[in-house]
């Protein structure tokens, strides 16, 4: 891999950590002063969070690398998923069973779209 492959997969990676990040904050406000938990609101708009910040981590990867954008956004979403399982695998001992495995198939998917379309918008023209 090139160094300019890396370096575009960091930037899609390091900003799709921070959406989630201040996402994250924003939640941990809300059940802290609010009556609401995370039980309340579900586990599907975190999902739908969480690819929005990995369709930006896409757009982001293609637009710098400005070639490529479905193998940089697929990169990037791979390793996106490779590092939080390494997170549960290691922290949590937890493994991959099918709703991971369909996980990480829809991150690949949403940060190539996003890698499609950040090349495109942000490419040579």
């Amino acid at each position: 891999m090139s160094k300019r492959v890396v370096q575009a997969t960091s930037y899609g990676m390091i900003t799709a950590f921070i959406l989630i990040l201040i996402v994250a904050l924003i939640f941990a406000t809300l059940f802290r002063f609010t009556a609401l938990d995370e039980f309340s609101i579900g586990q599907l708009p975190l999902l739908i969070i969480s690819f929005c910040a990995l369709f930006i981590g896409g757009l982001i990867s293609g637009a710098k690398l400005k070639e490529k954008g479905l193998m940089i956004g697929a990169i990037t979403g791979l390793t996106y998923s490779l590092f939080i399982y390494l997170i549960l695998f290691l922290g949590y001992d937890r493994h991959l069973g099918l709703d991971q495995y369909l996980t990480i198939l829809v991150n690949v998917i949403v940060t190539g779209m996003g890698g499609i379309l950040g090349v495109n918008l942000f490419g040579r023209k």
